[in-house]
């Protein structure tokens, strides 16, 4: 009997056969090496581990403010995504033989499924080395192959980062009229 599972990128469910190692090898600017696959549940404990490198003022940042102690339950709400309504990739890398997540990107999309919000977050160690750019660019095709027409992020208005990489892919940028220390990104996708 074979298992139905749904296409990280489409959505659609489809029997799979799914080889251990599935996603893109990635090779960033600095020649570093880095493998990007879809989240999945199985990924919570690797998760909280990346949840506990942050430094807590970069979560902070990152989080909003919302998330202050990682915890099981949180990097099982990051990991264990609803395929009808969410998608999520994770960028990892080989340390000493066992996998390291140094990114992760998701996106959840609105009632109407028109439309989705969608956050990046990169180590700090691999920051400004394209990792946050290749996450955002799965996500942008997983968004688009699901006939998402327009993505949302937020993100805090001191964060130079997320300007950066928001303006590479294509994002426009405001500031939010409830809360002017919160910048709000727009993709129209196409």
């Amino acid at each position: 009997m074979s298992q139905i599972n749904v296409h990280p990128i489409t959505g659609r469910k489809s029997p799979t056969n799914t080889p251990p190692r599935t996603g893109w090898p990635t090779t960033l600017v600095d020649g570093a090496s880095a493998w990007i696959r879809p989240i999945s549940e199985q990924d919570a404990e690797l998760e909280l581990e990346f949840l506990n490198s942050l430094s807590p003022e970069f979560r902070s940042l990152r989080f909003l403010g919302l998330i202050r102690e990682p915890s099981l339950d949180v990097a099982r709400e990051l990991t264990d995504l609803d395929p009808a309504r969410a998608a999520g990739f994770i960028a990892l890398t080989d340390q000493h033989g066992r996998d390291c997540q140094i990114g992760a990107a998701h996106f959840h999309i609105n009632a109407k499924g028109d439309g989705c919000d969608c956050s990046v977050t990169v180590s700090e160690a691999w920051q400004k080395r394209g990792v946050g750019s290749s996450l955002m660019l799965r996500l942008v095709d997983a968004a688009r192959a699901r006939g998402v027409k327009h993505m949302r992020a937020h993100a805090p208005a001191r964060s130079d980062g997320s300007h950066h990489l928001a303006a590479r892919i294509g994002f426009r940028r405001r500031l939010d009229r409830r809360d002017p220390a919160t910048v709000v990104y727009h993709l129209k996708l196409r």
